[in-house]
């Protein structure tokens, strides 16, 4: 009898002994089970969070109504300076433009003739969220440098100023020349582009403007 009370308690102590080791071994697992867990909630939240910015940076705002402004199709009168001097030289041109990428953009597409050359010009006009400023990208037919400007509109909501800097083509490109261009949008649904060049002393000199009006 008391043989068998031994046998049962060691059986009873191997048991309890078994069971801890098996629950020791499984505690890491369990652990890191609650590590992993904790490391997908926080993974998780930090893609909701990139989403969210992407979305506030990347949805178009109330600034962005401004770019509806430039759009249609435009007959452009265009008067070109060579020095503040001379009398600038007129001709005219055609401009076509389209918002892109659900309004996040305006495409301008310039065809006319500036100084007596044929030049082609594209555009793009937007909002940056993220810099709080209009910029603009200007390429054409007759350059293979890019220019891009930035700046913002005055209270009136009508006059958009930018500035910016291309290179000179007077120094092979070794120094930059600055700009000023001013967008002026009319009551009558018209709107006028001026080109400044700015010099180191900060003097301005009217280089272009052009008067865009809805084709008929």
């Amino acid at each position: 009898m008391k043989k068998m009370k031994i046998s049962r308690f060691l059986m009873l102590a191997l048991l309890i002994t078994g069971f801890n080791i098996l629950l020791i071994q499984a505690l890491p697992r369990v652990i890191g089970g609650q590590e992993m867990a904790a490391q997908d909630q926080k993974m998780a939240a930090q893609d909701q969070k990139m989403m969210e910015q992407m979305m506030k940076y990347g949805t178009p705002g109330k600034e962005h109504e401004l770019l509806k402004k430039y759009v249609g199709d435009w007959d452009v009168e265009i008067s070109a300076w060579k020095d503040a001097t001379s009398a600038p030289d007129k001709s005219q041109g055609t401009m076509k433009n389209t918002l892109i990428f659900d309004g996040r953009y305006l495409k301008a597409d310039f065809d006319g003739e500036i100084g007596g050359m044929k030049s082609l010009g594209l555009e793009i006009i937007g909002y940056d969220l993220l810099k709080k400023m209009y910029t603009t990208f200007w390429i054409d037919s007759w350059s293979t440098s890019f220019m891009t400007t930035g700046g913002t509109l005055d209270a009136s909501g009508k006059v958009l100023t930018e500035t910016g800097t291309f290179p000179d083509p007077m120094t092979d490109g070794k120094t930059m020349q600055k700009v000023r261009n001013v967008t002026t949008f009319k009551d009558d649904g018209s709107y006028t582009f001026e080109m400044y060049m700015v010099d180191p002393d900060g003097k301005e000199t009217k280089s272009m403007e052009m008067v865009c009006t809805h084709k008929r």
